[in-house]
């Protein structure tokens, strides 16, 4: 599929106040929210459930952002990992961790804060069960709720990279491609 042409200048009223809901959370309209905004009301669910997903889940920043990364890595989805990398750095995420996921290294080599939550969202990659113990050891350090963000976050991401992919979402100018 090809770009969509830009949707702004032919949104409705109703679609304006769509538009300005989502601008007003995340400082303006990029990424896949452009041609999402071709249906304004699907744009508006999506952004919803990842406005919860990133500004009000119990995840901590460093876990939330190592999974959306360890998520565009797998699809390899470079405008994902363009937009979530630096998003990781300011929530703690060490650089290291970082690379390893660019690299695609062993994520059982992460320190322990990070090893067992990337586990269990390889598994939601892979659309796999959890393995009991697994999931009881992410949720005594991040609760069920965690647990539950943690594979909502993963599918979320991966309907974001379709709609990036689908799309042609580029890189902004001048931003060179992650892998």
């Amino acid at each position: 599929m090809s770009q969509l042409p830009d949707p702004l200048d032919t949104l409705t009223p109703q679609a304006k106040v769509i538009f300005d809901k989502i601008v007003a959370r995340r400082g303006r309209l990029r990424g896949p929210y452009a041609p999402l905004m071709h249906h304004p009301a699907l744009a508006e669910r999506i952004a919803d459930l990842g406005e919860y997903l990133r500004f009000d889940s119990t995840l901590p920043g460093d876990i939330r952002e190592m999974a959306i990364l360890i998520t565009a890595r797998h699809v390899s989805q470079p405008y994902e990992w363009f937009a979530h990398a630096p998003i990781g750095r300011q929530a703690g995420l060490p650089e290291d961790v970082i690379e390893r996921i660019r690299a695609r290294g062993d994520l059982n080599a992460l320190p322990p804060r990070y090893a067992k939550a990337a586990r269990l969202v390889q598994h939601a990659l892979a659309f796999e069960s959890v393995p009991a113990d697994l999931q009881q050891t992410v949720q005594a350090e991040l609760s069920l709720a965690g647990v539950l963000e943690l594979v909502a976050l993963t599918g979320h991401y991966r309907l974001i990279a379709s709609v990036l992919f689908a799309f042609d979402v580029p890189l902004p100018d001048g931003a060179p491609a992650p892998f």
